[in-house]
């Protein structure tokens, strides 16, 4: 036979008000989620949600939000490059607009051929995230960088150095701060 166990439960705003004792959980039934009490504070602290939680994904969640809605959010955004052929080849994914860049990072999954090294920019500055960079698999690159603002949607290529692509992968990864102005 199972035991059932029930947690102190009520509305949020009953929660808010009340200054539970140390250690104790108390269910918020408005927001479906618990709060933690230390004994002296009203509401407690309020346990995240796994949907508020960062984890390996691309949601972006805010870090820090002003009163009226302005908010710093970071971001990593990852894809995967096919270098079959050609001199040159775009990331699927621009950097976003509106966003400061922190670095550009690589990581070869599949040995470059064709070209003897790579470079990592933009069509502005070739090698802004790295130079001369190594086709073995395995090989990284962090790609750190100012931090700089990207005001447009900025393309990410992939350039060889000498010759021509004929294969191999590499996966970016795009390091970024997100900032909005307040809502209202």
């Amino acid at each position: 036979m199972s035991v059932q166990v029930k947690r102190r439960r009520d509305t949020a705003a009953n929660v808010a008000a009340y200054a539970g004792a140390q250690g104790e959980l108390i269910v918020d039934t408005t927001n479906n989620r618990v709060t933690v009490h230390d004994g002296a504070t009203p509401g407690g602290f309020p346990a995240a949600k796994l949907s508020e939680v960062l984890t390996g994904t691309t949601a972006v969640t805010p870090i820090a939000q002003g009163a009226n809605g302005a908010a710093i959010k970071f971001q990593v955004i990852e894809q995967t490059v096919n270098l079959s052929s050609g001199t040159s080849v775009a990331a699927g994914t621009p950097i976003p607009a509106d966003c400061i860049v922190f670095g550009v990072g690589c990581r070869v999954l599949t040995a470059v051929t064709g070209a003897p090294s790579f470079n990592l920019g933009t069509s502005g500055s070739a090698t802004q995230f790295g130079g001369s960079l190594g086709v073995a698999a395995g090989s990284t690159n962090y790609g750190i960088v100012g931090p700089y603002g990207c005001y447009s949607a900025t393309n990410v290529l992939v350039a060889s150095t000498g010759a021509a692509f004929t294969g191999g992968q590499v996966r970016l990864s795009f390091h970024i701060m997100l900032i909005s102005p307040p809502t209202s």
